[in-house]
């Protein structure tokens, strides 16, 4: 690629300006670019989507992941960018055969890492990937190109995101549409995200690997605006600071006008060769005279306006002070003084020690918690004894019959449907709570217990959901149970909790 071939004019512009241009880029190339982000974006997104949502059913860490992965991303859109504003076009073959070379040079773990978490990152991004630099230089580099700049690329990064909601959003929107009326996806995944229903947990992991589909391909819809505008601060601040405009104009006329030049130099040169030589005695004084009035004219001149004007400057700065004659200090003072120069550097060596203990016990604590909240640690709480009563019923171990199946059964065949029904229900919250340590509250509601045994995942949740509508309709509603209803419930809680204590 030869720099004179650059398909965009530069000059000097504004941050925003450059952004711009980089939306105008993204716009000229859409087709090209857009097909690489796709093909970037969706393998790895469906990837994740599939072994860590689906097949370790933790959706949220899948599409934090996705979201973790954007600077894999921004190294083949700038792959495209970088040869697009070269006039090419590499396809999305191309862009996954340089790949490979793309992660090995441009230092892609520092940006998933430490490095991941900074708003100026397509910003800094051509330096690492299209300049090659490595270490202190390449430390410097970054900051160098970051300066001025910094507004227009946190203003970038903070469009582009918040874009990506309002996509999202209006993915949800389309499909509230389109269901049919009385079914609503957003009954489910508000209660869902605020755990004040319940619902089938496999509906919600469905929806979630759902909405961790859309939020890839509205990455892919943005990210290519997002490293368009980032690259485009990059080539404004290597215009700014190397004067690429100027340097790409005079290669163009090197390049194209150089016959044309080289003619005009030899057509001027025969010219001077053919007129008379002036006499050299004649033109001495005229040259005295003009080197007398050369400083009046240099002032003249520089008093026009594009030379600028002169300022005075007045600023602090500190007087440096003659070094007093040294004296003889005595030995003891001496042996004082060095102990305590030798103390004062034990401690400051201890307490940058400290300081980096301090540092990574804080470092362990935040990732001990950010585990935690995954749900890949689990915090090791002693729970707290069961209540002795929910919802008004009596749990208490000691309160139930050894067998409560049978003595539901007995109730049931006097005709007291319920008063058995309330013995199942209780003798099934009283397992539950005790065997199965589901955290109940003494003001729960059957919907909060239900709620509750849902979350924990217990195998008796589906018997558990049974019983609790039936103990509701019996209960609040005085509707008798039909014919066997209640022996299969029986059977059921057998089944469910077994036989005696």
């Amino acid at each position: 690629m030869r720099p004179e071939q650059l398909a965009l004019v530069l000059r000097p512009r504004s941050g925003l300006e450059a952004v711009d241009l980089g939306m105008r880029l993204v716009q000229a190339h859409a087709r090209s670019i857009f097909a690489s982000s796709f093909a970037v974006v969706l393998p790895p997104a469906l990837l994740i989507i599939a072994l860590v949502g689906y097949g370790l059913e933790m959706p949220t860490l899948a599409g934090m992941l996705i979201w973790w992965l954007k600077p894999l991303y921004d190294r083949a859109l700038l792959h495209g960018l970088s040869h697009a504003v070269f006039g090419e076009q590499p396809g999305v073959r191309q862009t996954w055969r340089a790949l490979p070379g793309l992660i090995r040079r441009s230092a892609l773990l520092p940006a998933l890492l430490w490095r991941r978490l900074d708003p100026l990152r397509s910003t800094r991004l051509p330096v690492d990937q299209l300049e090659g630099l490595k270490g202190r230089i390449a430390r410097d580099r970054r900051r160098i190109v970051a300066n001025r700049v910094g507004g227009a690329g946190f203003g970038l990064m903070f469009c582009c995101t918040n874009f990506e909601y309002v996509l999202l959003l209006g993915v949800i929107a389309l499909i509230e549409n389109l269901l049919p009326e009385r079914v609503s996806i957003l009954e489910h995944i508000w209660p869902a995200m605020t755990g004040n229903d319940v619902i089938d947990p496999q509906q919600v992991l469905w929806l979630e690997l759902g909405f961790n589909l859309s939020y890839a391909c509205v990455v892919a819809l943005i990210e290519p605006f997002y490293v368009a505008g980032g690259f485009a601060l990059y080539l404004k601040r290597r215009t700014d600071l190397e004067a690429w405009d100027v340097e790409l104009l005079f290669r163009r006329l090197a390049s194209e006008g150089a016959k044309r030049l080289t003619m005009l130099a030899l057509a001027v040169a025969c010219g001077t060769l053919m007129l008379p030589l002036p006499d050299a005695q004649a033109a001495e004084p005229q040259r005295e005279a003009a080197i007398r009035k050369a400083p009046s004219v240099i002032a003249d001149v520089l008093k026009a306006p594009e030379f600028g004007k002169h300022r005075k400057r007045q600023e602090l700065q500190l007087r440096t002070e003659p070094d007093a004659p040294a004296k003889d200090a005595p030995g003891w003072f001496k042996r004082w003084l060095e102990f305590w120069r030798g103390a004062g550097r034990w401690m400051a060596e201890g307490l940058r020690v400290a300081g980096w203990i301090g540092i990574a016990v804080v470092a362990a604590i935040l990732l001990r918690l950010l585990l935690r909240q995954l749900g890949v640690v689990r915090a090791r709480r002693t729970p707290p004894p069961p209540p002795t009563e929910v919802a008004g019923l009596d749990i208490r171990p000691e309160s139930l019959p050894d067998d409560v199946a049978d003595a539901a059964r007995q109730l049931l065949a006097a005709g007291r449907h319920r008063e058995a029904l309330g013995l199942l229900y209780r003798g099934a919250l009283s397992r539950l709570a005790h065997q199965a340590h589901i955290p109940f509250a003494r003001g729960d509601t059957e919907g909060d217990c239900l709620m509750r045994v849902t979350r924990a995942g217990s195998g008796m949740r589906a018997y558990f959901a049974l019983l609790t509508r039936t103990w509701q309709t019996v209960a609040y509603a005085h509707v008798e149970l039909a014919e066997g209803e209640g022996d299969a419930l029986c059977a059921g809680w057998r089944e469910a909790f077994g036989g005696r204590q």
